[in-house]
């Protein structure tokens, strides 16, 4: 019987390709898990997995806060998300940052890491975001879609496959928060150190499963293009462009180095010591 596995992913968007294929596709099966998910991120994540709701989340910059916090014993046991393009975009009634001063301005989660990157750009750009914009949070975003409701936020996140559809609807990209703030926004197995010492073998297995879809993906295999031509409705030639455009953003790999930026922007988002990270990730 396949092991059952709860994982917190942050929303269903192509962001969450890796995930959301390995279970379309039985790569999780394959490694004898049965996933179910939740979708939340930040600290309600990683409070979610202290208490046992679930057994992984993906946000590596929420638990490298929390350890900083609050010593909490959790660990990255791998990274396989890193630096996917979220674009912040705005409507023609703004033509320069300075202009969303009193405006409604999307942040996603509080304390994911969207919500970091905005604050970040908002502030180097002369605006206070806790008191000159309105952040306007929503669990688990849904996505901006062609057929669905226009944005009601001055300034929002678009994803992967959302550009074009804001342009449509009117909406130009200000900034890449992925190019702005390099290896801020980067997404892996967070786990609880209990679960590393007393489960070792469901951790292999997750770990397993996303090396296996990570290359899926990189290799652009049919699977891949067809689960997003269905997922997110959109031609062949868009889940083409998507695919390349997200080369390499899916990883699976654990090199100390790429925790280096998100320990350093979280440290300073807390006005605390940056950890080690080693304290961050799992041992090898």
């Amino acid at each position: 019987m396949p092991t059952p596995v709860r994982i917190g992913i942050i929303n269903r968007t192509i962001n969450m390709l890796d995930f959301l294929l390995a279970d379309h596709a039985g790569i999780y099966a394959d490694n004898g898990l049965a996933p179910s998910f939740d979708t939340l991120a930040g600290k309600e994540s990683i409070d979610a997995l202290l208490s046992g709701d679930l057994d992984f989340v993906v946000s590596i910059g929420a638990a490298a806060r929390a350890i900083m916090q609050d010593d909490a014993p959790v660990r990255a046991a791998l990274l396989v998300h890193r630096n996917a393009p979220h674009w912040l975009m705005a409507n023609d009634t703004i033509a320069s940052p300075a202009d969303l001063k009193g405006r409604k301005v999307q942040a996603a989660q509080p304390g994911s890491e969207p919500d970091v990157m905005v604050q970040k750009w908002l502030a180097a750009n002369g605006l206070n975001p806790q008191a000159d914009v309105e952040l306007v949070y929503q669990r688990a975003h849904p996505g901006w879609k062609a057929d669905g409701p226009d944005p009601e936020e001055d300034a929002v996140i678009a994803r992967t496959l959302e550009q074009e559809v804001l342009e449509a609807k009117g909406y130009h990209t200000l900034v890449d928060l992925c190019e702005a703030f390099p290896n801020t926004l980067v997404h892996g197995l967070i786990v609880t150190e209990r679960t590393i010492a007393e489960r070792p073998e469901l951790v292999d297995a997750m770990v397993a499963s996303h090396r296996q879809v990570a290359t899926w993906i990189d290799e652009a295999r049919p699977q891949v293009l067809a689960f997003i031509e269905q997922t997110w409705n959109v031609t062949p030639e868009r889940a083409q462009r998507a695919v390349k455009a997200l080369n390499s953003r899916f990883t699976a790999r654990l090199e100390p180095s790429d925790f280096e930026t998100v320990i350093a922007s979280s440290a300073v988002a807390l006005n605390k010591a940056p950890i080690s990270v080693d304290r961050l990730i799992a041992p090898r």
